[in-house]
């Protein structure tokens, strides 16, 4: 098998290189059986002129006759084996080109890959390397056989009668104008076409992930009729490639009947003067009707390569993108007691709009720090710099005491457990979710026990499969069950920082208190970071962080933020507020126990607790004028 490149970001796509690599013998073969097979053809034409001398002094037309034979199953084999190294060839090169434009992508960053678009990178990797064939078909085979066939139809033609030659010469070339003219146009409207099926797999793609919303709400037809538009522009550029591309037979045809009928005027008086012999005419005749077939074969395939190199340019439009780098290159040693992550006046901008205003606070080594604030706020954010999922555009981030530019990527992210809010699983196997990113095979007893803590043991041993049963098809979890899931991902890790971003959106109280157990023994020997919305979820955490449209508005303990944030008490009181109203709608029956406990809030681990609106030593709470308005 042919060695598969290694993505580098900077690299083009050279087809013709890449095609030779490990496959020179392959691809020689191909081009050999191809020259074959135009040399046979050519030679037929001669075989006629003996037959027909042949046949004109009443002698056996055996010989010419098996010649003719040899020559036509000889050439048929002969491009039959070609076509098929050239697939195979071919098939390689589409199959390490999409490996590669893959891979590539996974190392873009975040911020490219959404503004490219996730069905037209699709696109890409699967219809424009599907195009790569027609510049192996064509480029190697086609185009340098069609033209020997031809340049060697015309010497034939040439020694057989100059006079004729110039004749079929003259009048093929008006109808070489018009072939002109066809093919310039048909590279920019290929990459139209290619642009617009690009288009129209993202919104496919976009359509396909949010399908159960589109049902819900009866849109089944608006969107159906949204996507309409971007299938009619493919369909209106695929008619103007085929438009464009079908006048090129046609016209060749045209060629063909004008050099026909001006070489029967011509040929009658050079037969007649006797400067034309009878065999030589028969036999240039022949070799007018087969030159159409190289000269079609030629300027169509000067057609595909548009095709394909309209493709080429597409994927190198992608794997000139520079990937988001692996940072430093010599492995760093962490610091065990310096803050797992620390932010110092970092600025995030994107799309001119400043999303983090110089956020600065330290998560400890060790425990848990919380980060909290309205919906919008940039807690996300906070994370996906943390990751170098995005890069700052000032000030500094560190990790275990290294500036994050220090660190290689892969050691960094290899020090990060990350549960995103979207619980995202990869499609495959229980097992393979599990083992995400792990090097070796984790034993199943350690699966289990890691699905067993966080209840999930039941769910997948009722799968028909269990740990082998493929997720995200036929068979599934719920949106709870997935979220544990790739909670069960980080205990099977042992790195120093673990991030949960909302991981308890979807979870009932009990599984919160379970999901709320495991991140305080997981607190207990390293950094947990965990952004969240509910107070029950963060309360007890040893540093909260208060996030306000992009600043740093406070932070502290639930205590003392409950004593002076105002944000803080607001975020709260309106927890709380849900909390009574539920309960007062339920009638009887205990409350969520989230709800409960935001009405009333433990102010340390001794079970004492306060009212919401009161201060830890019963007097009234004090609110810091200003935080929030000075904050933003």
């Amino acid at each position: 098998m042919a060695r598969r490149p290694r993505p580098d970001g900077t690299d083009e796509l050279r087809v013709f290189a890449q095609l030779l690599e490990g496959r020179k013998a392959t691809v020689a073969a191909a081009v050999v059986m191809s020259l074959l097979s135009a040399a046979a053809t050519l030679a037929l034409p001669l075989q006629v002129r003996d037959l027909v001398m042949a046949l004109a002094g009443d002698e056996r037309p055996v010989g010419p006759l098996l010649m003719m034979a040899g020559l036509a199953v000889g050439a048929g084999l002969a491009a039959a084996l070609s076509s098929y190294l050239l697939a195979r060839a071919g098939e390689g090169l589409v199959s390490e080109a999409r490996f590669r434009i893959v891979s590539h992508i996974l190392t873009l960053p975040l911020r490219r890959v959404r503004r490219e678009g996730a069905g037209n990178l699709v696109a890409r990797a699967s219809s424009d390397s599907t195009q790569l064939r027609s510049v192996v078909d064509v480029g190697v085979a086609q185009i340098p056989s069609s033209l020997f066939l031809a340049v060697g139809t015309l010497i034939a033609m040439g020694m057989l009668d100059w006079v004729l030659l110039l004749v079929v010469v003259g009048t093929f070339a008006i109808a070489g104008v018009g072939i002109y003219l066809c093919v310039r146009s048909i590279r920019s409207g290929v990459e139209r076409q290619q642009n617009a099926i690009g288009a129209m797999s993202q919104q496919m793609t976009a359509a396909v992930l949010s399908l159960p919303t589109v049902k819900a709400f009866l849109a089944e037809g608006r969107v159906a009729s949204s996507l309409g538009h971007s299938v009619e522009d493919a369909r209106k550029a695929a008619v103007s490639v085929a438009r464009v591309t079908a006048l090129v037979g046609p016209t060749m045809q045209f060629g063909q009947q004008l050099s026909i009928i001006a070489v029967m005027v011509t040929s009658g008086a050079r037969l007649a003067s006797g400067d034309l012999g009878i065999g030589e005419f028969a036999a240039f005749i022949v070799y007018l009707l087969q030159l159409v077939a190289p000269l079609t074969l030629l300027v169509s395939g000067v057609a595909r390569m548009q095709s394909g190199l309209a493709a080429r340019g597409r994927l190198n439009s992608v794997l000139t993108i520079a990937s988001e780098g692996s940072g430093a290159t010599s492995p760093v040693e962490p610091s065990p007691t310096a803050p797992a992550v620390e932010f110092d006046a970092v600025t995030y901008t994107d799309g001119g709009r400043t999303i983090i205003h110089e956020a600065t606070f330290a998560a400890p080594a060790q425990g848990l720090t919380a980060v909290i604030g309205p919906s919008g706020a940039g807690k996300t954010t906070l994370l996906g710099l943390t990751e170098r999922f995005l890069l700052p555009d000032s000030g500094r981030i560190s990790v275990c005491g290294l500036p994050v530019e220090q660190w290689p990527l892969h050691q960094l992210r290899g020090e990060i457990s990350y549960v995103d809010q979207s619980f995202t699983l990869v499609e495959g196997t229980v097992r393979q979710n599990l083992q995400l990113g792990q090097d070796g095979d984790i034993p199943d007893a350690e699966l289990w026990r890691a699905l067993e803590t966080l209840a999930l043991r039941g769910a997948v041993e009722a799968l028909p499969e269990g740990l082998d049963t493929e997720l995200g098809r036929a068979e599934d979890l719920s949106g709870g069950q997935r979220q544990r899931l790739a909670a069960a991902r980080v205990l099977l890790r042992d790195t120093r920082i673990v991030i949960f971003d909302e991981p308890t959106s979807q979870l009932d109280s009990e599984n919160e208190e379970r999901l709320r157990t495991l991140m305080r023994g997981l607190a207990a020997e390293r950094a947990v970071i965990v952004v969240a919305h509910r107070i029950s979820t963060v309360q007890d955490a040893d540093l909260i962080v208060v996030v306000d449209e992009g600043h740093i508005v406070d932070r502290g303990t639930h205590e003392e933020l409950l004593a002076r944030s105002a944000l803080y008490q607001e975020l709260v009181h309106g927890q709380a507020l849900r909390g009574a109203l539920r309960k007062r709608g339920a009638g009887t029956g205990p409350a969520d126990p989230g709800a409960s406990s935001a009405t009333s809030l433990p102010t340390g681990r001794d079970g004492t607790s306060v009212p919401v609106g009161a201060a830890p030593s019963g007097g009234p709470v004090a609110p810091v004028p200003g935080v929030r308005a000075a904050a933003r």
